[in-house]
């Protein structure tokens, strides 16, 4: 005899075996896709991880496992608090999923957080949205990263550099007291040497324009050479003593104007220009804020240097013109001395600014070599620059720039138009 089970119970039942059939379907797809994220996550030493949208983890990689302590099933649908979070940390990654949801966008940040093993450690971290087909987020994807080395790293290096900065902040400040104990020696030993300096100048002449003196003719010369050498002693003392004082000036910036100070020099150097049948041309010289003991000392270096080096038996003609250039947004004031003098080979263009240097015999042209770095140290407390080109047996040319702002720390000098003139 078969029993037959109503129509309505019979369906029932077969409906109920299909479902149990997908859900065991489903189930193994689902523990088909945990071990496909394993093996794709396992490897990585990143910590990997999916929140649901109520904060909840939906998946874990083995690394987060570790660094939690605790193993898939005490894991998976448990919040933040439950895995040990502390309250700050759980509310502010709360917020960061809120933040993911409502903008559909990544974040990141940085967090320290206690290893189950290693102990704290400090992450970086991404929170991604993951959304669906219709553009919906439907979960968050998180991936996070151990940077606890590279901060360590970052630290020492820090306090490296940090250390570093002492180290040059206090050699900078010992090489300044050994400047400044350089500069003032020097300026007292010139200034000590002055007066023997003088008193042998003196003497010696006394002695070659003694008639009583009787003196063989070597005599004669010799003591000429003691008043010639005695003479560049003087003027090598006097260098030292301007050097010294331009570097450790500190002087009130005033309106200078250039064809004013031009017309003075020329004054100074009134035998000087008639011995050289000199003309000094003046064109488009403004009035600039600057030192003007400084500015004084540097156009009567470059004035008396052109007259010094003029050629034998050729009038010198030197020419101080002005023009505002721009250089980028900047506006700038550039000065050029131009003179027809013997010149210099190119090659020697920077070196001439060097302190004691020179390009000629002492015997030929007189001078300590110091004027021309003179120049270059008083240009260079007006925050400018000066550089030089020249042509042997044509002439050289001193280009001065400076800045078009100025203020009486000894930033570069103010511009503004002045009388052209002529010297």
């Amino acid at each position: 005899m078969v029993l037959k089970l109503p129509m309505g119970i019979g369906r029932r039942l077969t409906e109920s075996r299909v479902i149990a059939r997908e859900l065991a379907m489903a189930q193994d797809k689902l523990e088909g896709q945990k071990r496909i994220y394993e093996a794709i996550t396992s490897s990585t030493p990143d910590l990997i991880y999916v929140f649901d949208l109520h904060y909840k983890f939906v998946y874990a990689n083995k690394a987060l496992l570790a660094m939690w302590g605790r193993s898939w099933e005490e894991s998976i649908g448990q919040g933040l608090l439950a895995l040990g979070y502390e309250p700050w940390h759980a509310e502010m990654h709360e917020r960061e999923i809120d933040t993911v949801v409502a903008t559909k966008q990544a974040i990141r940040g940085e967090v320290s957080f206690p290893h189950a093993v290693l102990g704290r450690r400090i992450y970086d971290y991404i929170f991604a949205p993951v959304m669906n087909e219709k553009g919906e987020v439907i979960a968050i994807a998180g991936t996070t990263r151990d940077i606890s080395e590279l901060k360590g790293a970052e630290d020492a290096l820090r306090r490296s550099e940090e250390r570093l900065e002492q180290v040059v902040s206090e050699r900078t400040a010992e090489l300044q007291r050994s400047n400044d104990d350089l500069l003032q020696f020097a300026h007292v030993a010139s200034h000590d040497l002055k007066e023997p300096t003088r008193k042998v100048r003196f003497f010696a002449d006394r002695v070659l324009n003694d008639g009583s003196s009787k003196l063989s003719g070597d005599g004669m010369r010799f003591v000429e050479k003691i008043i010639s050498a005695s003479n560049r002693m003087f003027e090598m003392i006097d260098g030292v003593l301007n050097y010294s004082k331009v570097t450790n000036l500190q002087e009130t910036y005033t309106r200078v104007d250039l064809t004013g100070l031009i017309g003075k020099i020329a004054a100074d150097l009134e035998v000087l220009i008639q011995q050289k049948e000199a003309r000094i041309e003046t064109r488009n010289l403004p009035s600039i804020d600057g030192a003007p003991v400084l500015l004084y000392q540097l156009f009567y270096n470059l004035l008396n240097n052109s007259l010094k080096f003029a050629r034998e038996g050729v009038p010198a003609v030197i020419v101080i013109e002005a023009q505002s250039i721009s250089v980028g947004e900047q506006e700038q004031v550039q000065v050029e001395v131009r003179d027809n003098g013997i010149g210099f080979p190119q090659e020697y263009a920077e070196k001439i600014f060097s302190t004691f240097i020179r390009l000629h015999p002492k015997d030929l042209y007189e001078g300590t070599g110091l004027g021309l770095s003179l120049c270059k140290k008083i240009v260079e407390r007006h925050g400018g620059t000066i550089s030089a080109s020249g042509v042997p047996g044509e002439g050289a040319i001193f280009q001065i720039r400076l800045s078009g702002t100025a203020d009486a720390r000894g930033d570069a000098p103010k511009i503004s138009a002045g009388p052209a003139g002529r010297g």
